[in-house]
């Protein structure tokens, strides 16, 4: 049976417009992830006696500052993440350790135990940063970025754990501005712990503290507090 004119020019037409999108080259985007930040940890720790007495005390110190970029170069939601470009220089620690003997005379400390010593020491990088589609819809779309993860080098005399895990962040970009960006154009959203975004609950302020119970005639009192800030911007620029 012959076909109609209008089915085989309804099937030319769909095999054309099939054609077309086949060759409509998906866009493609450079991302970029920059920030930076501080993490300051204080504790002090009393060994009290069963009397009641402090005759020595220990006060630790030690300020993190952390900088990092991050860029993904030909990044295409839902593709995948390509290899980033990260650095994190200007990333270090300092801090101090001071023993005394709890505001008494110091010849009330225990022998061996009144001294200070200071540390100084750049960050080393543990694991990379990360990017991730968190969710697409028609209208938006949610990256979920991640800073590279620093640690205190073995050895560097400080301590501190970093709270990596705070570094991350989410950006909801409207569909209809990355629609509308021309080639070399770009979107930038601001990210940190004043700027959350969706899901993103930061705990800047944390109690570090862990006392001790009585042993061998002392206990300690520890009084440790954690403060963490940090700012950054996601960048989306079309790269084609």
């Amino acid at each position: 049976m012959p076909m109609r004119p209008a089915v085989a020019l309804l099937l030319v037409a769909l095999v054309v417009a099939s054609s077309a999108a086949a060759k409509t080259p998906v866009r493609a985007y450079t991302i970029s992830f920059t920030g930076n930040g501080t993490e300051q940890q204080s504790d002090t720790r009393k060994n009290i006696q069963d009397s009641g007495v402090c005759d020595s005390a220990e006060h630790v110190d030690a300020t993190a500052t952390l900088a990092w970029s991050a860029t993904w170069t030909r990044f295409r939601p839902g593709k995948g993440s390509p290899a980033p470009a990260t650095r994190t220089s200007g990333s270090s620690i300092q801090g101090s350790d001071v023993k005394d003997a709890c505001g008494l005379d110091l010849s009330e400390a225990p022998p061996g135990w009144v001294g200070q010593t200071s540390c100084s020491a750049s960050l080393a990088m543990s694991a990379g940063p990360s990017l991730a589609v968190s969710r697409k819809t028609s209208t938006v779309l949610v990256l979920a970025v991640s800073a590279p993860s620093l640690v205190v080098p073995v050895g560097a005399g400080c301590a501190l754990n970093v709270r990596n895990d705070q570094f991350t962040g989410h950006v909801s970009v409207s569909q209809k501005k990355l629609a509308a960006l021309r080639k070399g154009q770009s979107l930038t959203i601001p990210v940190g712990t004043s700027h959350p975004g969706p899901g993103d609950v930061y705990a800047t302020s944390l109690d570090c503290s862990q006392p001790t119970k009585p042993y061998d005639g002392y206990r300690t009192a520890d009084q440790c507090s954690d403060q963490l800030s940090w700012s950054g911007a996601v960048k989306v620029t079309r790269a084609s």
